[in-house]
């Protein structure tokens, strides 16, 4: 299954020019760990709640001035509308990620992929093997 089917659509966004105390309750709200940092139409990083601990929280920075464009990271590392999910599995654990933005050929924000997005579609398709084997092996014979 391609990611662009089970990431978030739209995906979590916040400006450049954002302040981080503005930048974390649209994380939360998301019930994710990290969001698109836009300038403007383009995507210009990312944000998580790593960064902020470690480079806001730990570093004594005032959440209400700081920018998020000054503690994004970037570029950011995005994957293609066209990766399949267990792809996009093997490079979230190979590159110690729990996130992508996902953009088309043109490099336009299409959606957000996260570990919960493609665990939660793992177990909905597992859920559906389940009760298909139930129900095959609960059927009486032919014709039920």
């Amino acid at each position: 299954m391609k990611v662009i089917k089970i990431a978030q659509v739209p995906p979590p966004v916040v400006p450049i020019t954002a302040t981080i105390r503005q930048a974390v309750p649209i994380m939360g709200s998301e019930q994710g760990c990290a969001l698109a940092v836009m300038d403007g139409d383009r995507l210009a990083g990312t944000l998580s709640k790593e960064e902020v601990m470690k480079r806001v929280i730990a570093g004594g920075l005032n959440p209400d001035t700081t920018k998020v464009g000054e503690i994004m990271r970037f570029p950011a590392e995005t994957i293609s509308v066209d990766t399949e999910a267990g792809e996009a599995l093997r490079l979230m654990f190979a590159h110690g990620r729990c996130y992508y933005p996902v953009v088309d050929g043109q490099g336009v924000l299409r959606g957000w992929l996260s570990l919960c997005n493609l665990f939660k579609n793992h177990v909905e398709d597992l859920d559906h093997e389940l009760n298909a084997l139930e129900s095959y092996l609960s059927a009486d014979g032919p014709g039920g």
